[in-house]
């Protein structure tokens, strides 16, 4: 997931937005930094729908020697993420506070990776990952977590205005504390080569929902 992530990956409304990968017995050997399942070529332009609405983004990556910036561009506005590759995988702690209802919060730490390297990428086979919270509500200075735990269900056929695709479904499941307990769940599908093709979401501070309407290689 984009989502993650989204960040990458589920709130995006500014909803977090998580991504989350697959892969098979061949894929040991590709580059950390440019996962099968959720590649970051900056050659790939990925246009995305957002569901009940009429918003749409375009997602490309921008891709340095020491950087890896994930930029997405709606019709009114730029959003950049920053990300970090590692064996393990794709990381990423956005900067700044965000909107929720009351109040604001801020990611302080991650435990774990948002895409995982290629050999998690199997049916079967499950990753957690979590973030630590500092904000505010109302008044009050509150420090909570969210952890996120992404399971390698199935794979199967998915159709989306972009195309046919055989990709990976990966379900994911939300929980946290932030002066009240919350939570969520999504379902994402990733295919070989192209990324997220389709995501749904829902929960307590809302979800999004997208499904991939074009595919370019520049």
């Amino acid at each position: 997931m984009p989502a993650l992530p989204w960040p990458p990956l589920w709130w995006r409304s500014r909803a977090w937005f998580v991504g989350v990968l697959l892969a098979n017995a061949t894929l040991a050997q590709t580059n950390p930094c440019n996962p099968t399942f959720y590649p970051t070529d900056p050659n790939l332009q990925r246009q995305y729908h957002v569901l009940g609405g009429n918003q749409t983004y375009l997602q490309t990556f921008a891709a340095t020697s020491s950087t890896l910036t994930e930029i997405r561009k709606y019709p009114d506005h730029t959003e950049q993420t920053p990300w970090t590759c590692s064996d393990q995988g794709l990381s990423t702690l956005p900067e700044g506070e965000q909107s929720i209802p009351g109040g604001s919060v801020r990611l302080t730490k991650l435990t774990g990776v948002i895409i995982p390297s290629d050999e998690t990428w199997k049916v079967g086979k499950s990753w957690i990952y979590r973030y630590e919270l500092k904000g505010k509500i109302a008044l009050f200075d509150l420090s909570g977590f969210l952890e996120v735990t992404n399971r390698v269900v199935a794979k199967e056929t998915v159709e989306v205005p972009a195309g046919k695709f055989e990709a990976l479904r990966i379900e994911a499941s939300f929980q946290g504390q932030f002066g009240m307990g919350f939570g969520g769940k999504a379902t994402y599908w990733f295919a070989q080569g192209v990324g997220v093709v389709k995501q749904l979401s829902e929960g307590s501070f809302g979800g999004q929902s997208l499904e991939l309407v074009e595919l370019k290689r520049g």
